[in-house]
């Protein structure tokens, strides 16, 4: 018979919650302090996608708002359910909320980015766990390396590579046989938002020339 998994319980809920607020508020403070010290002002940007990894939540949706070289984002997905095994995977909703930088290499296609974030890892399983029962579910830090790629029609494609480890995941206790390094490959596509709103009639220039978010 499959065995069933733990799911997260109220505890590990306000824990959740906790490691959010944090931050919530670290992010805010670091793009008003980042904001500050600019002295040219920045064209905001807003685009959203969908694809498959940790920063989409499984398969889901990524949005991201940012100004310059930073941006906030917020995911919500879902991970489907699965056996491996005689193990079952449940299936569950999931989140993550995040900052990003990108990285300015004169194209006018090509955005490399790096991203921190807190929210859904994974739903595992370890061979070393046996059939003990434990909680499947895995929140904590996230970071991701990438690059988006825009078309002149306003498309973006995105390609990222998420790591995260079992010393920076949250009630680290209760997955004791979590990898010390967990690797995924991330893809979505998506739509630059901002040439909805824009007033530029350039609507067939690329992000950089029409909408610049360095300028």
């Amino acid at each position: 018979m499959p065995i069933w998994l733990m799911k997260s319980t109220p505890n590990s809920l306000t824990t959740h919650l906790d490691w959010v607020l944090v931050i919530i508020i670290f992010l805010f403070a670091l793009t008003n302090i980042k904001g500050q010290e600019q002295v040219k002002e920045s064209a905001p940007f807003v685009n959203i996608s969908g694809g498959f990894g940790n920063i989409y939540g499984g398969y889901g949706t990524n949005a991201e708002l940012g100004s310059g070289h930073f941006a906030l984002y917020g995911t919500f997905g879902y991970a489907n359910e699965r056996v491996i095994d005689t193990i079952r995977l449940n299936s569950s909703f999931n989140y993550q909320l995040g900052l990003r930088y990108y990285f300015n290499v004169g194209s006018e296609v090509l955005f490399p980015r790096i991203g921190f974030g807190y929210g859904w890892v994974t739903n595992y399983y370890n061979e070393q766990i046996g059939n003990v029962k434990y909680d499947q579910t895995v929140f904590g830090i996230n970071m991701h390396v990438g690059t988006q790629v825009y078309s002149a029609e306003g498309f973006i494609f995105s390609f990222d590579i998420n790591v995260a480890s079992k010393y920076t995941i949250s009630n680290e206790n209760r997955h004791p046989f979590f990898y010390s390094l967990y690797v995924r490959p991330n893809i979505g596509i998506g739509y630059d938002l901002t040439r909805l709103f824009s007033q530029s009639k350039r609507k067939r220039h690329i992000k950089n020339k029409a909408i610049n978010p360095f300028e």
